[in-house]
């Protein structure tokens, strides 16, 4: 053989060589659904992460974490690919894997190749599948799965109570709570009640802890007797629903309007007969009112606003036919007006109530109405429930 020859052989030997340590690169896309049991059939499932791995080592290390709560996004690795999530149907698309080699199934045209799949949502088990891929290929539907639940799952039906009216609170408070298990609580804002739906593993019956605040305001927590408490349990919860009852106490008393009518003396009656006339002795005459100070015997303060108010009591005058009557003595508004509010609270005239044993549904007020000067007086106890319209009050002397 000459030189020529075999340099030309040599050659091509090396180009063969060459040729065949060449690796080429393959894309393919994949799709499937994923759905959990509901009744006798089955449920889509959204918002699923699928992340999808070439390495199918990686893929089984990296399930075992997932299954031990571990981890929730895959390990960093060459051999994770890619990540998309299920849309409102359960249907899920990877748009593009890329994976080159040098013994392709089908040369250069095609190859065949392995994803290791998996699939991971709070509120399911995670699961793995494996998938064959064409490259060129969608390789639609090619894969579905079903996830089992792993969490239960509890309607709360809420209703907060202002625990002096057995009412449900018409002012907004904060209500924090946590379920057993959960490393953090959660929060609303409430008016008189809300529904919350709660989760935790399943097979579980956890306690579940309530906390109300009212922050800014003279609200506090209280169990159903009006003692005030920290926080409210309700133990072992099931699935379901379940309603739960709150209550919250006001520290803050609100004076309301009182009103009625008073009579000095029977010769001026409140109501009189045709022609009389239109003031008498029980009319004009200054009204305000006072407090007992908590813990004394029969020491009287009074309530500032009310007494610069200069409430006057009046006549109203009614007509019937041709004939003209008068009702004396009348007073109204003493208390609260469109001009002033007298609040009671641990700030303010905290002197009249006795805070330190205020452990029921109810408060009480030792109050007294004053005419014209403190000599006539007319004590009354009001509480939450009382009547703010006070009748007749009849200073008459005894005969």
């Amino acid at each position: 053989m000459d030189r020529r020859r075999f340099l030309v052989i040599i050659a091509l030997i090396a180009l063969v060589l060459v040729l065949a340590g060449c690796s080429v690169v393959f894309e393919a896309g994949i799709s499937g659904k994923v759905v959990t049991a509901s009744g006798t059939g089955t449920a889509n499932v959204q918002d699923v992460s699928v992340f999808a791995y070439t390495d199918s080592s990686l893929r089984d290390s990296d399930f075992a974490k997932f299954q031990a709560g571990a981890i929730t996004r895959p390990s960093e690795g060459s051999g994770y690919v890619a990540t998309t999530n299920t849309n409102a149907n359960g249907e899920f698309t990877v748009n593009k894997v890329v994976w080159e080699t040098k013994k392709s199934e089908f040369g250069k045209t095609a190859d065949v190749s392995k994803l290791y799949l998996i699939f991971y949502h709070e509120d399911y088990y995670p699961a793995k599948a494996d998938a064959t891929i064409i490259s060129g290929s969608t390789n639609s539907s090619n894969v579905y799965v079903k996830l089992e639940a792993s969490k239960e799952y509890t309607t709360l039906n809420i209703t907060v109570y202002d625990v002096a009216t057995g009412t449900a609170m018409t002012e907004a408070c904060n209500l924090e709570y946590f379920v057993e298990g959960k490393e953090d609580s959660d929060s609303v804002v409430v008016t008189g009640g809300a529904n919350i739906r709660i989760s935790y593993p399943k097979g579980g019956t956890p306690n579940v802890m309530f906390k109300l605040t009212s922050p800014g305001s003279s609200w506090k927590m209280t169990d159903n007797t009006g003692t005030v408490i920290e926080h409210h349990v309700e133990e072992d919860v099931e699935s379901g629903t379940l309603s739960v009852s709150l209550y919250m106490k006001r520290y803050e008393f609100v004076i309301p309007a009182f009103s009625g009518n008073v009579v000095f003396n029977s010769g001026d009656a409140p109501q009189l007969t045709v022609n009389t006339d239109p003031v008498n002795a029980n009319d004009n005459v200054q009204v305000w009112l006072q407090y007992k100070k908590a813990g004394t015997a029969d020491e009287w303060k009074d309530f500032d606003e009310t007494k610069s108010a200069n409430h006057m009591t009046y006549a109203v005058q009614t007509t019937t036919g041709n004939n003209i009557y008068y009702n004396h003595g009348q007073f109204s508004g003493v208390g609260n007006t469109d001009d002033y509010t007298v609040r009671i609270n641990e700030e303010s005239y905290s002197d009249s109530f006795d805070w330190t044993n205020y452990n029921g549904k109810n408060f009480s007020l030792n109050l007294r109405v004053v005419f014209g000067n403190e000599a006539i007086v007319k004590e009354f106890t009001y509480t939450n429930n009382s009547n703010t319209n006070l009748g007749n009050i009849d200073f008459t002397p005894a005969p």
